[in-house]
């Protein structure tokens, strides 16, 4: 199934609906982080990270794949991503499906791979994680929320005690976690800090384009040089971001 933009009007539409569902959505869940925060539930806090971040680098492969259509001067490359921005399931790959009642959607989504990739190439392009410990922040952090949010025995470990009984273990589970350590804790907070910080760049720099009755494109300058100048640029002597 593909959108068909018909119109500068469809154009607005989408790109607000992208831009502000997106930041909603992100100030939303913030709420739960902060009271994952003060109640000490870093479980819950990285489950809560990770969607926090797939918000975030929605919004920055948005701004890329805008980009990347206006250099290439080939619309179709946006409207493909915009048909696959409506969906969050895709019945495009999944044989099971083929026969259901929603068959007829034929839907194709953005992966989220492709949204984590695109806020490092953002950091990448700004030069914030060229070096090799830098390199690659956001899917080293993503792969990190993912080990503690998907079902697996070792994220177990945030709610069990284990005793060394002669040769074996005693392992006993509590409803309350024995969770990270102060440093830990700063990490997931770190990561907070970036996806704040760069998906609210790139919902400045995505709103900064304005589409005309004829199709064509302005930047509103004031806006981009907000992302730039209020918020980014408080990033510039940070060399560190792991």
């Amino acid at each position: 199934m593909n959108v068909k933009i018909t119109s500068y009007h469809d154009l607005n539409a989408w790109q607000k609906e992208i831009a502000y569902s997106s930041i909603i959505k992100m100030r939303t869940v913030e709420k739960s982080i902060f009271s994952s925060v003060k109640n000490n539930d870093i479980y819950s806090l990285a489950i809560l990270l990770r969607h926090h971040m797939e918000n975030a680098g929605l919004l920055a492969l948005a701004v890329e794949v805008l980009l990347d259509s206006f250099d290439k001067e080939n619309f179709e490359i946006l409207n493909k991503f915009i048909s696959k921005t409506w969906f969050g399931s895709s019945f495009y790959n999944k044989p099971l499906f083929r026969n259901s009642e929603e068959a007829f959607l034929a839907t194709e989504t953005v992966t989220i791979s492709a949204m984590i990739n695109a806020l490092d190439k953002f950091l990448s392009n700004l030069g914030y994680n060229n070096d090799e410990v830098n390199r690659n922040i956001f899917n080293k952090n993503y792969t990190l929320l993912c080990q503690i949010a998907h079902p697996n025995a070792l994220s177990s470990s945030f709610f069990t005690k284990t005793k060394k009984v002669k040769n074996g273990h005693y392992v006993t589970f509590n409803w309350d976690g024995d969770y990270y350590e102060e440093e830990d804790l700063f990490r997931f907070l770190n990561i907070l800090y970036f996806n704040m910080v760069f998906g609210l760049s790139n919902y400045y720099i995505f709103l900064s384009y304005h589409f005309e009755e004829d199709m064509s494109v302005i930047q509103d300058q004031d806006t981009v040089m907000y992302a730039y100048n209020e918020i980014l640029n408080r990033f510039k002597d940070n060399k560190n971001l792991a």
